[in-house]
This record gives structure tokens, sequence and C-alpha cells, in this order.
């Protein structure tokens, strides 16, 4: 698939639908393709079925999905990006696992907010390093304490 917006010709099938819309089922290539188009023909709905497998491609202004019970997305690569903000919440716990390597970088402030912040290094040193000072501030501060 070039793109969510190409304007396909030549449907081996073609159903008319609502508000000008339609169905089209086409060859193309080696692929089977179905599409929903809008009335100028762009595909906003495409599923196109090969021996390389099946890919889904959707162009629309809003998706929402929403499941009673669990929602599982599992790939080899997932990227996910926004434009504007991007939203990560949970009414209950927020747990990550990562096997490898984790990085986090960020062009403005980084702000943690918590009840308690823990910090562990179960192997290995924790490391602090800033362009400027290191400011640490509390009640009390206690070195080599458990």
């Amino acid at each position: 698939m070039k793109t969510f917006l190409e304007k396909t010709e030549n449907p081996i099938y073609e159903k008319p639908l609502k508000k000008g819309h339609s169905l089209a089922i086409l060859e193309k290539e080696e692929k089977d393709v179905i599409q929903v188009r809008n009335a100028q023909g762009v595909a906003l709905f495409t599923i196109e079925v090969s021996n390389e497998g099946t890919n889904l491609n959707i162009e629309a202004e809003n998706i929402n999905i929403k499941a009673s019970k669990k929602l599982q997305l599992s790939a080899e690569n997932i990227d996910i990006k926004s434009k504007k903000e991007l939203f990560l919440k949970s009414e209950g716990n927020f747990n990550q696992f990562v096997k490898g390597n984790k990085t986090i970088k960020t062009q403005g402030e980084n702000i943690e907010t918590a009840k308690t912040q823990y910090i562990k290094a179960y192997l290995g040193d924790v490391k602090l390093k800033a362009n400027d000072d290191i400011k640490l501030n509390g009640e009390r501060v206690k070195l080599n304490c458990d």
C-alpha cells in the first residue's frame, strides 16, 4: 500500500454505499484488496491479503477502540506518534517491564510526582549528572542509612 489516500481504479467488484461511499474489491499485483472508498474514490479503509500476510490500513479523523475486558496489542515493533499530546492514564496500577535498556529523552522539563519515590539499582551504580548544581532538599538528608 503506497498511501492511505491513494486513489484506486478498476475494481473487479464495487457496491455503492450511503453518502456516496463505495465498497470495492480489487486485484493488485499479487494481492487481493478490499476497500471502503469515499465519494472521490479515495481509500479510507483497506484490507490487503497476499502470500506475505494481511495488512490493514485505516484513514480517519477519529478512531475509537473499546474492550470491556482486555485490549492486547502485540507486534515485533510498535510505534506511537502524536503531533500535540500523548496521554497514558490508568485508574489502577501502571507497570512497565523492559527486557533491554530504557531511554527517556525530554527536550523540556521532566517532572515526576508521587507519594513516595524509589530509585534502586540492584546491580551497579546510581549516577546523577548535571550541567549545573544538584540540589537535595528534604526535612532530613540522610546518607548511608537504610
